[in-house]
């Protein structure tokens, strides 16, 4: 090990610069850094979106009903129940 950091040490001084394996690691970790903070800039995004999205359906919900809804949920209901009892009139005819 030490004559590997001797040769090291003895190309950095010969060469001025550290060789491209000497920070290759640096480079990596840069590059995994930024895929990173660019990771959390986008799930903010989402989440924001997100928030604004629950805020949105969480206001539909306590909102009151459509004016006439329930009337119309009545009709639809009472036709149904004629329609019915049609049919089982008929149906009673045939026995």
């Amino acid at each position: 090990m030490a004559k590997a950091q001797t040769e090291a040490t003895d190309t950095i001084e010969t060469t001025g610069t550290e060789p491209q394996t000497e920070i290759g690691w640096l480079q990596a970790l840069e590059d995994k850094v930024h895929a990173a903070a660019g990771s959390i800039r986008d799930l903010r995004e989402e989440n924001a979106t997100l928030r604004r999205r629950v805020e949105e359906l969480e206001e539909r919900l306590a909102a009151p009903p459509v004016a006439g809804a329930a009337d119309r949920w009545i009709e639809e209901r009472e036709e149904i129940r004629g329609r019915v009892e049609r049919l089982v009139e008929h149906l009673e005819g045939l026995l």
